[in-house]
């Protein structure tokens, strides 16, 4: 046997070795890719529904907040026409007691000052 064949068996038992090697290591690689592969089809199926359920969420939510806005709107035109109505309130009966008062000041004046004279 020649220095050649020996190189080219030694190379040949070689690549069968890398060839066996590769097998044992591909087979569980293959496996774990498989199971990776079943595991996000499973998370895929899963996630459109919660992604939907989610979607149905926000749009309930903006609705309630749509409404909330709306609401906070009414209370602020209630309140408005609330502080003119105490405005009106206030002109329409303090300014009344504020000339009865003075009405009746003066005229408890003038009756001291009528009885002063009298006498």
């Amino acid at each position: 046997m020649t220095s050649l064949e020996i190189v080219g068996l030694v190379a040949i038992i070689l690549i069968s070795a890398f060839a066996v090697v590769a097998v044992i290591v591909a087979i569980p690689l293959f496996r774990l890719l498989n199971r990776v592969r079943f595991m996000a089809d499973k998370l895929s199926e899963s996630l459109i529904p919660m992604v939907e359920k989610l979607k149905d969420t926000i749009t309930h939510l903006n609705t309630e907040v749509g409404s909330l806005t709306d609401l906070t709107q009414s209370v602020a035109s209630i309140v408005e026409q609330l502080e003119k109505i105490i405005k009106l309130a206030r002109i329409v009966v303090t300014s009344p007691i504020i000339k009865l008062i003075s009405a009746s000041a003066g005229l408890i004046s003038g009756i001291k000052n009528s009885d002063s004279q009298q006498e």
